[in-house]
């Protein structure tokens, strides 16, 4: 009887696996669409950018932005943000 019981419990697991990943697709693609959508679209709308995406220029060597010639002090370098 036992083992009957094991079994069951073995078929169940999988069958709540499959279920869980059914709803984890379904929850987190909504939220997907209902988080980001609506930020997206405001962001087009209203043109901003949260990048610098611009082209460098053609006698540009690379995309690297300069560095002011400042040099940082350590306490500048611990708050890097």
């Amino acid at each position: 009887m036992l083992e009957l019981f094991k079994t069951m419990w073995d078929r169940w697991q999988g069958v709540a696996k499959g279920i869980m990943a059914a709803q984890n697709a379904v929850l987190m693609g909504f939220a997907y669409y209902v988080g980001l959508g609506p930020v997206a679209i405001f962001f087009r709308i209203t043109g901003k950018q949260l990048i610098d995406r611009a082209p460098a220029p053609p006698h540009a060597k690379s995309f690297w932005l300069p560095r002011s010639g400042k040099p940082m002090t350590m306490d500048e370098a611990n708050r890097q943000f």
